[in-house]
């Protein structure tokens, strides 16, 4: 096997028929000036054949990976690339969940957790019946009836990890549904109170949507037995207008003013659902959709969760201890704090204790010590993905890759060192 990637003739972008030899299992480092074609060799050409020619060998199809323009390659391996794009903007991921770090310690709560007894309040000890090696997010999203309470016999459901997921409805705060913060409509961008919806009252609706609307909102207030007139200002309305109008009829804020009349079952027979409950329905349905989310949230207040606190666990996951911390403790350390936190937790549990857990600090102090070595140890597990820098993302992805124990792997990185002080970055090599 060749020690080294002979390219030949590169010519993609502003490479003008460059050639070169790459040795391999080394450090290489390529430097010039904006516009040379430092990416365009590295990614669009190293990278891009190396992924071709992988999938090529595997008898897989790859129309989506054209050819770089370049003679040949030889003694290219599989390759990965690390850019610094953001790749998640789910509000719901954070460090944790990105690094798995997260997810080891919902099955060391879940294992070695005491908790409050839900019926007598007296704490409970952990049952050391789970097995550490079952399946782990396969677990179903259900109360599972456990051991009877040691103090009022009672049965008390066992502790799995969908108790500490806020992704999960087992362990997700219900009032903010595990996102740590609420949004409101702001009224203020939403509505012109000057203005009837005729006139554009409703800011966001185009003369289709005005005409479409009205006749909902007439039909609706007909069903309820009140009047709505679209002409009328809307600073001038009642409460139950404005209800009405601004949460839609499904809506407790509405529902309260006619307790025992049921809403309509369609749009067509005045199902209205209101300005604000359509756009956070909008908002909460297109997760994933970073650029929509963003126009939305302009016309959105945000505001931590008065329940949780920005924790996004319900009661029962929070109050659940090891040595006298919660996982949501913990979250909010450090990662390098955390490190220290499970180097002493067996001194701190028994020995049938660290029969069940030792297997999880293993893989839990690995996954640690990697992403201390690439300069992120600062970081704490409830930061969420959105927030981080390009550098620092680049640098969790790097850390993941790194301990996945693929051997032979060509690394296209961009910038690594970003962002590091220069002490940190001799632990990157």
């Amino acid at each position: 096997m060749k020690n080294e990637i002979i390219i030949k003739n590169a010519r993609l972008h502003n490479l003008k028929n460059v050639s070169l030899t790459i040795p391999k299992n080394q450090l290489v480092v390529i430097t010039g000036v904006s516009g040379s074609g430092k990416s365009s060799l590295a990614f669009d050409t190293l990278h891009k054949e190396g992924q071709r020619q992988y999938l090529e060998s595997m008898g897989m199809i790859t129309d989506y990976l054209n050819k770089p323009e370049v003679d040949s390659i030889q003694g290219l391996s599989p390759s990965i690339s690390i850019d610094q794009h953001l790749t998640n903007r789910s509000p719901r991921s954070t460090v944790g969940t990105a690094t798995e770090v997260y997810t080891y310690l919902r099955l060391l709560f879940a294992r070695m957790g005491h908790r409050p007894c839900p019926h007598c309040g007296k704490i409970l000890p952990p049952s050391y019946n789970n097995d550490t090696n079952g399946a782990w997010d396969d677990e179903p999203d259900v109360l599972q009836e456990g051991l009877p309470c040691l103090h009022c016999k009672t049965a008390v459901s066992d502790l799995s990890m969908s108790h500490f997921s806020f992704n999960k409805p087992m362990g997700a705060c219900p009032s903010c549904t595990g996102l740590g913060v609420t949004n409101e409509a702001n009224l203020n961008l939403l509505l012109d109170e000057s203005l009837s919806i005729l006139d554009g009252g409703v800011v966001r609706w185009d003369k289709h949507e005005i005409a479409r609307y009205q006749k909902a909102l007439k039909i609706g207030a007909k069903h309820f037995g009140f009047t709505f007139d679209p002409a009328q200002p809307i600073g001038t309305l009642n409460n139950v207008q404005r209800d009405f109008l601004i949460y839609g009829v499904t809506s407790p804020r509405f529902c309260r003013h006619f307790p025992d009349i049921s809403p309509p079952e369609t749009a067509g027979n005045g199902r209205f659902e209101g300005v604000a409950t359509n756009l956070l329905r909008r908002y909460s349905e297109n997760a994933s959709k970073a650029t929509y989310r963003e126009k939305i949230e302009k016309l959105l207040i945000t505001q931590t969760c008065p329940d949780c606190a920005g924790t996004r666990l319900r009661p029962e996951s929070r109050a659940v201890t090891i040595a006298g911390k919660s996982i949501v403790d913990i979250a909010e350390m450090s990662l390098s704090d955390v490190a220290t936190w499970i180097e002493q937790l067996p001194n701190m549990v028994g020995s049938e204790g660290m029969a069940i857990i030792d297997p999880i600090l293993i893989d839990l102090r690995e996954r640690l010590r990697r992403l201390i070595d690439v300069g992120v140890g600062y970081l704490t597990l409830a930061r969420s993905s959105p927030s981080l820098s390009a550098g620092e993302a680049q640098r969790l992805r790097l850390a993941a890759l790194l301990g996945s124990g693929l051997t032979g792997i060509l690394y296209v990185l961009d910038e690594p060192t970003t962002g590091l002080h220069p002490r940190d970055t001799a632990k990157l090599q």
